[in-house]
């Protein structure tokens, strides 16, 4: 798509603040490398305090999902003693910031506990949580950091898409950001999802900025980039073929490479082979200042843990089930402290362990998955207007005759990323698609601003119908954005007939629930939960049914009598994670209209029949 120039972005500026909700930034006559004009800038801080706002106000209302109890407290270990013996299957960087907070606060960590001497993560998070300390306060804070970044995020998504198609298209793509379902459900709980769609992102705009001049800070700024993504999620791994892939498209266009290296070498770099050299020496700069920041992550820190003991116990052995082209050069890269001990022995864990997990989808049960799982997730759980622009800037591609490398920076990253997951066998959130939407954004940010700038009426009245539309969607699931499922799907009340776990229900249902039987004047429950919260905390009283949540209950009871009043989990109430012998009482349950859905995502019955666990 052809860049808009300064007039025509000047021309469209009125129509751009009067068409976009308030929660989007005006257009200005500012483009490119121009200067945001004040407008401008006054109308992507709106969009952001939007965006913070309605992430903060709504994690309040959600307890703590499934898996924050393995990131926030882990977190704050990493920060106060250097010691990555809990949950070392992610790398750090993003618990770290979350934990910052913490280390202000009066926090209580006792570290002559057992799970902390034995590092059992689940049994830890939730005394270090919920017996030792303030669950909500410390989520509260260990939270703010993660709406952090999702800000960073938006502000990213809206400089790269201004640079190079102008000031109407960033507002749209900044719009469709901050009213995301995705990244108000993901950019407000202390997990790697919204960081490693945050550092992703910036890796491939720093590697496009890279690819037109090579310079020192363009080098340093991306190799940053590209080690808080390593440091983030061991994912990130797939942006070697990407950036590799995306220098041979820069290779092959027609446009001159310019190096400004002092004193290594300055000029002009004009044919094929000469640009391929210079921009591979340059993924092995990015790769080696990436290295760096990996260091810095884990605290310039190799081991495992400090006490020798502790590190000694963890099981390479089990790791070398990797392939040898995996094992052997991580082992090398080890024992040479390329790379920390933690994190390799982390990649070669999740290496060994990324197997089948149980999985639901469109009303069937499987225990190895399904090839279109993520296919399906995306239709159902992106908003429809997103997929109404995003198809139309993917078919405008076969008019892009000539102008190939700026494409391959935005719709490379997004097929690459579709096609991995077409390969996964661990069916169990839409969220591993995230670091795809902030390019959908960009496109269909380009979309919306051909069309407002369109001469027609009926561009700009398509926009605002797409946009208002969009808003609706979001706003309507307010404050429980994971539960958002699209037209298509039903939306939000139907989405357990399509998709549970972190799709819909990932444990962030107690304080829903709790308003309800307060509400209801309900004062005990029999819950069968799954999740990581203590219902307890929460004030949610009664006995609780057989399910998941590790670490499990002391005691649970085995029957259900006529006149109870039974809360289940959606994840539960279709069968995923629970003993076989308790999916006939799911199916008893599912015959049978629930007397309330709090939050969507916790279905209450009153039993009008009796049943017992064999």
């Amino acid at each position: 798509m052809p860049r808009e120039g300064p007039a025509a972005s000047a021309a469209s500026a009125g129509r751009a603040a009067s068409a976009l909700p308030s929660g989007s930034p005006a257009s200005a006559g500012d483009h490119g490398g121009a200067p945001v004009s004040r407008a401008a800038a006054a109308g992507v801080a709106v969009a952001l305090a939007l965006y913070v706002g309605l992430a903060v106000w709504s994690s309040g209302s959600q307890s703590a999902t499934f898996d924050e109890p393995i990131h926030l407290p882990p977190g704050y270990a990493n920060l106060r003693l250097g010691d990555h013996r809990m949950n070392p299957d992610h790398p750090p960087l993003v618990r770290v910031l979350a934990a910052a907070p913490l280390l202000f606060l009066d926090v209580h960590f006792d570290e002559r506990d057992h799970a902390w001497a034995t590092s059992r993560p689940w049994e830890f998070g939730k005394r270090f949580l919920y017996r030792w300390n303030d669950a909500d306060r410390l989520l509260f804070w260990g939270r703010l950091p993660i709406v952090g970044l999702g800000a960073a995020l938006g502000l990213a998504v809206f400089l790269w898409t201004r640079r190079h198609w102008g000031t109407p298209s960033a507002a749209a793509a900044l719009f469709l950001f901050a009213l995301s379902p995705d990244m108000l459900a993901h950019g407000r709980i202390v997990t790697n999802d919204l960081g490693i769609s945050l550092f992703i992102f910036l890796s491939i705009a720093g590697f496009e900025r890279l690819s037109e001049r090579v310079s020192w800070p363009r080098l340093a700024w991306a190799g940053a980039a590209l080690g808080a993504a390593l440091a983030t999620k061991f994912s990130a791994v797939a942006l070697a073929p990407i950036l590799a892939l995306l220098a041979l498209v820069v290779a092959l266009s027609r446009e001159p490479l310019v190096v400004r290296l002092p004193p290594l070498r300055t000029g002009t770099v004009d044919t094929r082979a000469a640009r391929l050299g210079v921009l591979g020496a340059a993924l092995v700069a990015m790769g080696t200042v990436g290295v760096l920041v990996v260091w810095a992550a884990y605290g310039f820190s190799s081991p495992l843990s400090p006490d020798p003991a502790v590190s000694a116990a963890f099981d390479w052995r089990a790791l070398e089930a990797a392939s040898p082209l995996v094992h052997v050069p991580l082992q090398l890269a080890r024992s040479a402290w390329v790379l920390p001990e933690s994190w390799v022995f982390g990649f070669l864990h999740f290496v060994v362990h990324a197997e089948s997990r149980p999985a639901f989808l469109l009303g069937e049960y499987s225990e190895t998955g399904w090839w279109y799982y993520f296919p399906v997730t995306f239709f159902l759980k992106t908003p429809v207007p997103l997929l109404i622009l995003s198809g139309a800037a993917l078919a405008r591609l076969t008019r892009q005759r000539g102008k190939w490398r700026l494409e391959g920076f935005v719709w490379v990253p997004v097929l690459f990323f579709f096609a991995i997951t077409l390969t996964r066998n661990i069916n169990i959130g839409h969220r591993h698609l995230l670091p795809i939407y902030p390019f959908l954004f960009v496109a269909a940010g380009r979309v919306a601003g051909r069309l407002w700038s369109s001469p027609r009426r009926l561009g700009p009245a398509m926009l605002a119908g797409l946009a208002a539309w969009y808003a609706a969607g979001t706003l309507g699931v307010h404050p429980h954005y994971l539960a958002y499922f699209n037209e298509l799907a039903g939306g939000p009340r139907n989405g357990y007939r399509h998709l549970v776990d972190s799709n819909l229900d990932w444990g962030q249902g107690l304080k829903a629930l709790k308003r309800w039987m307060d509400g209801a004047g309900v004062a005990r429950v029999k819950l069968c939960y799954f999740g990581t919260a203590d219902p307890l905390y929460h004030g949610v009283g009664g006995e609780r049914l057989p399910g998941y949540q590790p670490p499990p209950p002391s005691t649970v009871v085995r029957e259900v009598r006529p006149g109870d009043i039974v809360a289940v989990s959606a994840t539960h109430l279709q069968g995923v994670y629970l003993d076989p012998a308790m999916r006939p009482l799911m199916e008893r349950l599912r015959a049978r209209r629930p007397v309330a859905v709090p939050g969507y995502s916790i279905f209450v019955y009153r039993a009008d029949f009796a049943w017992q666990l064999p």
